[in-house]
């Protein structure tokens, strides 16, 4: 499925997610400096391949660190990652 927007369109069972940023506050309203932010393995998924079977455009998922490609692309970041490297969706 490709999404006009990104114009990317992923094959067999990969998935294309756009990356979350790491929150620049804590919930008390204290800024975090860039190197104390946690890295987050969190996306939503913007385009998916043929094959992918277990996830949909519009899902948020934790996916396994160091995996997939990451690209800017348009001026926001991505992530192509295979299906199988994807380990839960977020509910809610």
């Amino acid at each position: 499925m490709n999404i006009v927007g990104v114009g990317i369109e992923p094959i067999g069972e990969m998935v294309l997610c756009a990356l979350e940023n790491a929150p620049e506050k804590t919930e008390s309203g204290l800024l975090l400096p860039e190197e104390a932010r946690e890295k987050m393995n969190v996306a939503r998924v913007e385009a998916v391949g043929p094959d992918a079977k277990s996830v949909a455009v519009g899902d948020r998922v934790i996916f396994r660190q160091f995996s997939g490609t990451k690209m800017e692309w348009m001026g926001s970041d991505y992530l192509l990652i295979n299906e199988e490297d994807i380990q839960a969706k977020v509910m809610g």
